[in-house]
């Protein structure tokens, strides 16, 4: 529970655990109904907001300061679960995210963040598997990290792109892939490589896809998340 959390529920903050008579966060004065959502304070004319608190699901009414600290420990919720969830396909639990931070914890000497976390165990799952098809999946999970967090994804795309041409040379049924785009939905760039048939060993030495140049984004509105991909050529 954070020092905020701990506040708002002693208090000492602006916000209030579940009352019989709620109060306004700002001026203490007695209110005739709990707010629902934003609502201005009859007294003070101060907005009012309501809140649930992730730690305990207290319900509080907390000012606008407050509300923020909240929102922003929600997301970080959101986040921790979303990723949980995509980790757990591949085996990693809750109990081995719990073990993992406070490994880090030990190693560097401070509380690591959620997003040091789930970077680490991502990272480490590329290292350790060695099935191509899930190293390919794992890289693109990664570059959607890196996406979501602001970080250039490119290279993590170049790496799952390569791990498919590796599986398909390593069946050794394919020796021709052509490349595939999102359709309609891609860039101009993109669309340009619609069909382009390469040789397995053409594509693993040119590396056409991921396209450096693709326009289309995902989470960073700063750079391009490419979604091209191989398709087998039968022959």
């Amino acid at each position: 529970m954070s020092s905020f959390v701990r506040k708002i529920l002693r208090g000492e903050e602006g916000g209030t655990q579940e009352q019989t008579i709620p109060l306004c966060p700002y001026c203490k004065q007695a209110l005739e109904q709990r707010p629902q959502r934003k609502k201005k304070c009859p007294f003070c004319k101060n907005f009012i907001y309501a809140r649930t608190l992730p730690s305990t699901r207290a319900k509080v009414l907390a000012t606008e300061a407050e509300a923020k600290k909240i929102d922003a420990e929600w997301a970080g919720v959101h986040f921790q679960n979303e990723w949980l969830d995509s980790l757990e396909q591949y085996g990693v639990t809750k109990r081995d995210f719990e073990l993992h931070k406070r490994r880090l914890s030990e190693e560097s000497g401070r509380e690591p963040s959620d997003e040091d976390v789930i970077g680490s165990l991502l990272g480490n799952l590329a290292a350790k598997t060695r099935d191509l098809q899930k190293r390919k999946m794992i890289y693109y999970e990664i570059a959607l990290f890196l996406d979501q967090q602001g970080k250039d994804p490119f290279e993590a795309l170049q790496q799952s792109a390569r791990m498919d041409l590796m599986k398909f040379k390593k069946d050794g049924f394919v020796r021709r892939v052509s490349i595939l785009t999102a359709g309609q939905d891609s860039c101009e760039v993109c669309r340009r490589l619609q069909g382009r048939v390469l040789t397995i060993e053409e594509a693993l030495e040119k590396m056409p896809i991921p396209c450096r140049e693709c326009a289309h984004r995902m989470h960073d509105e700063d750079r391009g998340f490419c979604r091209c991909r191989y398709a087998a050529e039968i022959e």
